[in-house]
């Protein structure tokens, strides 16, 4: 990520503080519909009483909130690899969610996505995106697994 990016994710704290769950309940909305064959991944449950989106906010805004010092979120990102090991998840939905993710993000701010603002999450969420790719290639790699066993 360039210099300035990491700024502006760094300022999209307080709209994240404010806006995160609705970005994340317009994600998961226009996610499933778009890829119904994703909601297998998600407990209905948490769906439905919003805590999967409450969760995913805070994950972001923790992303956020430490872009220029991310070993502080390793014991996070080591958990939700696991997690995502477990459920299988493949690199190729990778760009299914950041897809998803930056739509949601220019919904639910309108004007205020700029094409830097957006741009600059782009790369975040490559940035994330590359690092959880990593973490579970070894944890398969431990297991003698792949993604689609």
């Amino acid at each position: 990520m360039l210099d300035n990016q990491t700024q502006i994710i760094k300022s999209t704290v307080p709209v994240l503080q404010k806006h995160g769950e609705e970005i994340t309940r317009v994600f998961y909305q226009q996610m499933l519909a778009a890829h119904p064959e994703l909601r297998t991944m998600f407990d209905p449950e948490n769906q439905k009483d919003g805590s999967q989106a409450r969760r995913l906010a805070g994950a972001i805004l923790a992303y956020a909130a430490n872009i220029d010092r991310l070993v502080q979120l390793n014991a996070p990102i080591d958990k939700i690899a696991h997690k995502h090991v477990g459920l299988h998840v493949l690199p190729e939905q990778y760009p299914i969610v950041g897809e998803h993710l930056l739509g949601a993000i220019k919904t639910v701010l309108g004007d205020g996505a700029t094409p830097e603002v957006l741009d600059a999450w782009g790369a975040a969420y490559n940035q994330l995106a590359d690092i959880m790719i990593a973490r579970e290639k070894i944890l398969y790699d431990e297991a003698h697994l792949t993604a689609a066993d």
